[in-house]
């Protein structure tokens, strides 16, 4: 969610109009069982701040909730040219770089759904347990990622193992093609370079 969604929700795209959810606000762009948080107030995490490097608190965004557009991530400039309140994502890799739209702790909000039963529900499919890299471009909204352990669905279990796969995609069609979310929201380690 962090590559393929997290990347073209940063308003600096937005603010030049070039970003995949440009003109988007208040629209509904993905399934209703999906709701994306950035939130900087999260403790004791690793995209936890009390303030960005621009001096706005950290807050919890809520981006899109189930399904709407709702707001985007700014830094000062971006959220003064789109009209917009800041939300604390002005951020940057260390005083040599200038601050941009950059994540704190992005995350799905946790779903219904035990991930058993999502599997069970599956008649084809994969499963990816884990990715190993990946890119978005924002302004397209499409990517890319490499898995690192990804398995067969047949029938509702999980099978043969499956090597060397690559997920590709927009983020407009999975998001809005989701008909399930699980209720095991888990946090785990990550950086991000964007140019810094």
């Amino acid at each position: 969610v962090h590559e393929a969604v997290g990347h073209p929700l940063e308003a600096d795209n937005i603010a030049k109009k070039i970003g995949a959810f440009t003109g988007k606000l208040g629209r509904k762009v993905a399934s209703e069982l999906f709701t994306m948080v950035d939130d900087g107030t999260l403790p004791n995490m690793r995209g936890t701040v009390n303030f960005d490097d621009e001096g706005t608190p950290a807050a919890r965004n809520v981006l899109i909730r189930n399904g709407v557009l709702e707001g985007y991530m700014t830094d000062i400039l971006s959220a003064r040219q789109l009209g917009l309140n800041r939300t604390g994502n002005g951020r940057r890799e260390s005083f040599r770089f200038i601050p941009i739209p950059r994540m704190t702790n992005t995350f799905i909000e946790a779903g219904r759904d035990k991930p058993e039963t999502i599997i069970r529900s599956t008649k084809s499919g994969i499963y990816v347990k884990s990715l190993s890299g990946g890119s978005v471009n924002p302004v397209t909204g499409m990517f890319n990622f490499t898995c690192r352990e990804v398995y067969i669905i047949e029938n509702g279990e999980i099978t043969a193992p499956v090597r060397g796969a690559t997920l590709i995609g927009s983020c407009m069609d999975i998001i809005s093609n989701i008909d399930a979310v699980g209720d095991n929201l888990a946090f785990g380690p990550g950086i991000c370079g964007k140019g810094q």
